[in-house]
């Protein structure tokens, strides 16, 4: 894979992902182990990002 590179996002661009991640973690389909990356996600970016 080639460099990461960071990108920036609006806040309300950034609620979307937060709210996309909150469905996965509920989304009972999908297995334990997506849900549980996409918690730990959730968790990470909701800690990391400042409020409105």
């Amino acid at each position: 894979m080639g460099d990461k590179q960071a990108f920036a996002l609006s806040m309300d661009e950034w609620q979307v992902v937060l709210d996309a991640l909150s469905n996965t973690i509920f989304n009972e389909e999908l297995t334990e182990d997506a849900r549980k990356k996409a918690k730990d996600l959730f968790v990470r970016l909701q800690k990391d990002l400042p409020r409105k």
